[in-house]
């Protein structure tokens, strides 16, 4: 260290006050200069273009030290104590040194935060340049909150009255599984799919005993099973936020499956007197297998070159159709009915999940 501090000392005494003490010789000439080290021989110093030097005091006329004055002059010599003079310059130099190993210490710490910083730079180029060349993925989203529309048909106890259609919704989370491939390192095509099912049944039945008995009851039940695709591309911008972090725009188009089936019974009566045929299931099929279309943005965490995190949000335009037939074949009449119903709708949906790079 001591011949690091030697080699690096006079760098330190020009990046400072480079010269703050004065040497007058006896011919008259005058160096502006550093006080190494004095004694009552001799003095040694540091002036222009950091030279070192010596002199002996027989040749000097004064000497100036910064924050003492004038410590000698030919005439008179030391104007106080030598050792008192001694003292003060070896403890310059000690303080200068000191002073010299904080900064060299500073700059190594310095050296080492730029270089992890560039090293994790680094290694984020790298995640990123190895992603963009694993064509391949496959993630699974889950989707918290999912506001869907789905459809049904409500039956009256009347046979002559006209069932209705309604609409229901269904608070529920989801998953969808989405594979991708890029055709570039920014855009990349995709493919959604998710699947989900509701079952609902609900009975009534009501009894009458007293001065005659009446027993009357229904069974109407629901069971719609759900698989929804999209086809779509992800474009992505790069290094909008961090290198880490990539944020991307969504569109996609897809077609929801529906398979439905419902039933409506009535309890405790006798045989009835005419038979009622529709298409049920095949209207509620149309209805919950809507066309739909999506736009979005989201964002994607990488960890590593083969797995990332991401969120998106999408806005959903989705649009059905569907024409019931209803017919009532009595004894003495036959009726037929048709109602058509049309709907269009747009949610949100919000997705977290994990993304596989291969």
């Amino acid at each position: 260290m001591k011949a690091v501090i030697c080699l690096l000392f006079p760098i330190l005494i020009f990046a400072q006050n480079p010269f703050p003490d004065t040497l007058l010789l006896t011919d008259g000439r005058t160096y502006p200069c550093l006080v190494t080290n004095i004694d009552d021989s001799k003095l040694e110093f540091v002036y222009a273009n950091n030279k070192s030097e010596s002199v002996i005091l027989k040749a000097v006329d004064q000497v100036t030290l910064e924050g003492l004055g004038s410590v000698y002059n030919s005439s008179k010599g030391y104007t106080m104590e030598v050792q008192q003079v001694e003292d003060f310059v070896e403890d310059r130099n000690r303080g200068r040194e000191e002073e010299l190993i904080v900064k060299e210490e500073i700059a190594r710490l310095s050296a080492l935060e730029n270089y992890d910083q560039t090293e994790t730079t680094t290694n984020a180029l790298i995640t990123k340049k190895t992603l963009e060349n694993r064509n391949w993925s496959f993630g699974i989203l889950y989707v918290p909150y999912y506001s869907g529309i789905k459809y049904g048909i409500d039956y009256s106890y009347d046979p002559y009255s006209r069932p209705t259609t309604y609409s229901f919704t269904d608070f529920e989370t989801n998953l969808e599984g989405q594979i991708s491939y890029g055709i570039v390192s920014d855009l990349r095509v995709t493919l959604d799919a998710a699947y989900s099912s509701s079952f609902s049944e609900r009975r009534y039945e009501r009894h009458v005993t007293g001065n005659y008995v009446d027993d009357y009851g229904t069974l109407k039940t629901l069971d719609l099973k759900l698989i929804d695709f999209t086809m779509g591309v992800k474009y992505y911008f790069k290094d909008v936020i961090t290198e880490m972090v990539s944020i991307y725009a969504l569109a996609g188009f897809g077609k929801q499956f529906a398979f439905a089936k419902s039933n409506y019974e009535e309890l405790f009566l006798p045989e009835p007197g005419y038979t009622v045929q529709d298409n049920a299931a095949e209207y509620l099929e149309d209805l919950n297998s809507p066309f739909h279309f999506n736009l979005g943005f989201g964002a994607e965490y990488y960890f590593n070159e083969s797995l990332s995190l991401i969120s998106n949000i999408r806005i959903l335009y989705s649009t059905v159709s569907g024409k019931y037939d209803y017919k009532l074949i009595s004894e003495f009449e036959t009726q037929t009915r048709s109602e058509e119903y049309s709907s269009s709708d747009v949610i949100t949906r919000f997705g977290l999940g994990l993304n596989f790079y291969f």
